[in-house]
């Protein structure tokens, strides 16, 4: 094997190590978030805090007397959460996207629903 050869195999796993270890979006904080539950009229408006734990999310919604607990993964430019309510309700998934270092918006849905709601968020108070 040449000297090129060798190191050009070395460079694309330094390339394959460094794409792995790749900084996440800092997407971290508190956000306002707003959406309708599906099959009911009127808006629903809560919070949501977003904590980097390793290399996944830990995600926790308060909406009304409503707290809701995910666990989330980020690839490229989207976020991706399983939750579940505290309390009696179904748990769920919910997938959104990220613009920037902030969570947009996105869409959701209980475990057996044949339905998804839609959710914005806005950044409030950051890290």
């Amino acid at each position: 094997m040449t000297r090129i050869t060798r190191a050009a195999q070395a460079l694309c796993v330094a390339a394959g190590f460094a794409a792995f270890a790749a900084p996440a979006l800092a997407i971290e904080g508190h956000y306002i978030v707003e959406g309708q539950n599906p099959g009911q009229p009127g808006v629903y408006k809560g919070e949501a805090q977003i904590k980097q734990t390793g290399r996944t999310y830990t995600i926790v919604w308060r909406i009304g007397q409503t707290q809701q607990i995910g666990t989330g993964i980020l690839l490229d430019n989207v976020l991706s959460i399983v939750f579940t309510p505290v309390g009696p309700a179904r748990p769920g998934v919910a997938v959104y996207q990220v613009s920037g270092d902030k969570v947009a918006s996105g869409v959701w849905t209980s475990l057996g629903s044949q339905i998804v709601a839609e959710e914005i968020w806005k950044a409030a108070d950051r890290h």
